[in-house]
């Protein structure tokens, strides 16, 4: 590793419409070959900051203090003044592919926008480069005349990759590339960005909320919190020994394996709800007369029994039918083939639809932005069959809010808060079964370990069962007694947590185990 940083920040302070700064006073180095992880929750300033790089800062953003240096020195940014050579010296990889690239063009003709804006290369020439680009960041030979919906999210990424590297910069700013990816998905992700930073000798900022993806990846951490630098140093000082209360905060809570739970010895008791052979198609194709004559299977003949009391997890990668199976037992979407059981009779009726409740992902999109929240929970009261629940009053203050939070509307609550208010709307009508599909994905850590625990409290309390569907297996290993893994619309591994996140029995387990960020590799092989 060079002495001399290819990116330098000096006190760097951002702000909007020239009020208080944002970000105040950073300061953090890049060195070639080796990775700088910027670490903080939602609202840090850890994006803007790398914003500030590239000049990319949104609305009435402003640098306003501090310089930005790129290698040996050269000035990219002052208050006023920008100057780094994006593109060429300097490249980044965003969040989303999807939102960063053209959906009306080939993945190839985008890729060839930067080849001849900064190399004057066109023609055969730009072709044979795409073809190499593609290749280096290991697509399918073909992959350039496709367009962004034919790729997967994993394939898309890749494609933003061979776009940022395309003019051969010296410095690569990735702000939260693998977050949306599943776990097979985002170990490649993160091992291809490591071997193109080793071979090519880049210096790479790397902007994330994932602890476990920093012990992977990163040489130097830079710790944020409201705009300001709270801890920094090597990657083993700030992971294995933080000075800063706020960074012990984080680290306590990345989510570990839970204890070992009672309620998962229920095997010999009669199943709260259970699936048997349930098989789910989708049209994918029909003929001229509008019969369809071709189908997708996303479930084929799964089945599984949940316990009173008992809480299963549900794991495996997208398009591996966990979704789709959480909304057949919910009674959401019917069943092609099999029945599911509620109580040991067929699982229909207001009762049951009552009784069993959803957690969706995105609690924002869940509330109508135009009922405020005790209009939208009072709705879900009114339903209710039983008029001795709780009232909108207690159900906030059940989940940890207040009772003056009723006048509010969504927009005025945080992704964690609304998903609080979600939670006691499933629970206004008095439940026995929850669905919760992949309800803490989008969380910060600490909001996401504050929900878990939120979650775990109401379950001991109200006696509850729930399905927790997930990609997260350290999520999962956290809150569940048992574990279903799904592969391609089938359930290939089922047991208690402790057994399969330590002992998987089927390959597919364990290559999902071995891809967990932040382990060792041997880790999850049987």
């Amino acid at each position: 590793m060079s002495e001399t940083p290819v990116l330098s920040l000096r006190d760097v302070s951002i702000a909007f419409d020239g009020r208080e700064p944002v970000v105040k006073g950073v300061s953090c180095d890049v060195w070639a070959g080796a990775t700088t992880c910027i670490v903080g929750e939602s609202g840090s300033g850890k994006t803007l900051t790398s914003l500030a790089v590239m000049g990319l800062l949104p609305g009435s953003g402003k640098l306003v203090g501090g310089e930005v240096r790129g290698p040996e020195g050269a000035l990219w940014a002052v208050p006023g003044e920008h100057r780094a050579p994006v593109g060429r010296d300097v490249a980044m990889v965003f969040q989303d592919p999807m939102s960063s690239l053209n959906p009306s063009m080939r993945v190839g003709a985008q890729v060839a926008e930067p080849l001849e804006l900064h190399q004057g290369a066109s023609g055969e020439a730009a072709q044979a480069e795409i073809a190499r680009l593609f290749a280096e960041v290991r697509l399918p030979e073909g992959s350039e005349r496709k367009y962004p919906h034919e790729l997967s999210g994993g394939q898309k990424q890749r494609v933003m990759i061979a776009m940022a590297l395309a003019c051969n910069p010296k410095v690569l700013l990735a702000d939260e590339p693998t977050t949306a990816l599943d776990v097979t998905v985002q170990r490649a992700i993160l091992d291809l960005l490591q071997e193109l930073r080793d071979a090519r000798g880049l210096g790479v900022l790397f902007v994330t909320h994932d602890l476990d993806v920093v012990k992977d990846i990163a040489d130097h951490v830079v710790v944020m919190r409201h705009g300001e630098v709270v801890e920094s140093g090597t990657c083993k000082d700030v992971m294995e020994a933080p000075k800063h209360a706020y960074t012990r905060e984080l680290l306590a809570a990345m989510p570990s394996p839970a204890p070992n739970n009672t309620s998962a010895n229920k095997t010999g008791s009669t199943p709260l709800i259970e699936v048997r052979g349930v098989v789910r198609r989708y049209v994918t194709k029909n003929n001229v007369w509008g019969k369809p004559v071709a189908h997708f299977e996303a479930l084929k003949g799964v089945s599984m029994a949940i316990a009173a009391g008992e809480r299963m997890g549900l794991v495996g990668e997208s398009g591996s039918g966990k979704s789709t199976l959480g909304r057949v037992m919910l009674g959401l979407e019917a069943a092609d083939e099999g029945s599911v059981m509620w109580k040991g009779g067929v699982a229909a009726g207001r009762a049951f639809r009552r009784s069993a409740q959803p957690v969706f992902q995105d609690p924002f999109s869940a509330l109508n932005p135009r009922m405020t929240i005790g209009s939208a929970l009072q709705e879900a009261v009114n339903q209710r069959l039983a008029s001795d629940g709780p009232s909108v009053r207690e159900l906030l203050e059940e989940v940890g809010l207040e009772a003056g939070d009723a006048a509010r509307f969504p927009s005025s609550f945080s992704g964690g808060q609304r998903q609080r208010i979600v939670l006691a709307r499933a629970l206004a009508m008095s439940p026995e079964f929850l669905v919760l599909d992949e309800s803490v994905a989008a969380l910060d850590l600490r909001i996401q370990a504050e929900i878990l625990d939120l979650l775990q409290e109401l379950c001991d309390r109200r006696g509850l069962t729930f399905l927790f569907i997930s990609h997260d297996l350290n999520v999962v290993g956290a809150v569940c007694d048992r574990i279903a893994v799904m592969k391609a619309g089938d359930i290939v591994e089922e047991g208690p947590a402790a057994q399969i996140l330590s002992c998987p029995q089927h390959p597919y387990t364990q290559r999902l185990l071995k891809s967990r960020p932040g382990l060792p590799r041997e880790v999850g092989v049987a």
